[in-house]
């Protein structure tokens, strides 16, 4: 599928043990998803789809010690690159945080959202404070949003030109409210933004129980003619991504998608972006 000198990187894992995890309301009528997920459960999956690497994305926002066993758990399995870690941008004790998470040459990044009305985020004292950190430090912000808040996203990215944003899942796309149009006209405006990319992922989930492709196709090809095979990011959403339909199904889906790409752009789309986004080591090194 790809240049085999790139590896592939899965930028969207989430792990958990429910002996630990604090925030288990949200997978308690899921049994799906209501039972422990580790990095040797994702390990089959990889190997069916040849993938090299993953990154863990927060799954308990403001747990720091959930934070630190995630970074425990990159350092014990190789095949993990890189943990995105969770917490509040207006945290007073967001610093010490961060020292501590830098001790961990996995710490690259954060996921989070700004507190607050969106058009409010860059007069936030606290949310500044927290972005300057972020930026000063050269860490990822990795975020979650609906269309709606687009155009703060926008003025962020302008106030932090250095600061790398990743807006996850196809910029959260409402595919089943069919909000296509909106969702792009939003979108649009971002694209002058280098410092914002997209994590090209989560479409089955977004879109089940009717994840035809050509459903899916109009999204995916207004990130790729907008954004570009440069600044697209592969993920998988594991394990809930399995809501809407299995591992290898989720990374069928987005390969299909991305069939019209050459080699090269493939390799980026997969893992290229990825390694150089959140600082993933390659095989070799």
């Amino acid at each position: 599928m790809t240049d085999s000198m790139i590896p592939v990187i899965d930028t969207h894992l989430h792990f958990w043990d429910l002996a630990t995890y604090p925030r288990t309301g949200w997978i308690e009528d899921k049994p799906l998803l209501y039972r422990n997920y580790l990095p040797e459960d994702v390990k089959p999956h990889f190997d069916a789809c040849s993938v090299n690497y993953g990154v863990i994305v927060e799954a308990a926002r403001d747990s720091h010690e959930m934070n630190l066993w995630w970074l425990e758990l990159a350092a014990e399995y190789e095949y993990i690159g890189a943990v995105v870690a969770g917490c509040s941008l207006e945290q007073d004790d967001l610093a010490e945080w961060f020292d501590a998470y830098a001790e961990s040459a996995y710490f690259v990044g954060v996921r989070t959202s700004p507190a607050g009305a969106p058009d409010q985020w860059l007069t936030n004292a606290a949310t500044r404070r927290g972005l300057d950190a972020l930026n000063r430090r050269e860490l990822r912000l990795d975020l979650l949003l609906g269309y709606e808040t687009f155009a703060a996203v926008a003025e962020l990215a302008a106030a932090y030109p250095d600061l790398g944003i990743m807006l996850n899942h196809c910029a959260h796309p409402p595919i089943r409210e069919d909000g296509f149009a909106a969702w792009a006209a939003a979108l649009e405006p971002l694209v002058q933004h280098p410092n914002i990319m997209v994590k090209y992922s989560s479409l089955l989930l977004y879109s089940y129980p009717d994840s035809q492709l050509e459903r899916l196709r109009p999204y995916t090809n207004f990130l790729l003619e907008h954004f570009g095979p440069t600044r697209l990011a592969w993920g998988s959403n594991w394990p809930v991504e399995l809501l809407g339909g299995s591992y290898v199904e989720a990374f069928g889906v987005m390969d299909a998608l991305a069939v019209d790409l050459s080699p090269d752009e493939r390799a980026a789309v997969f893992g290229g972006n990825a390694q150089a986004f959140y600082r993933v080591a390659s095989p070799a090194a």
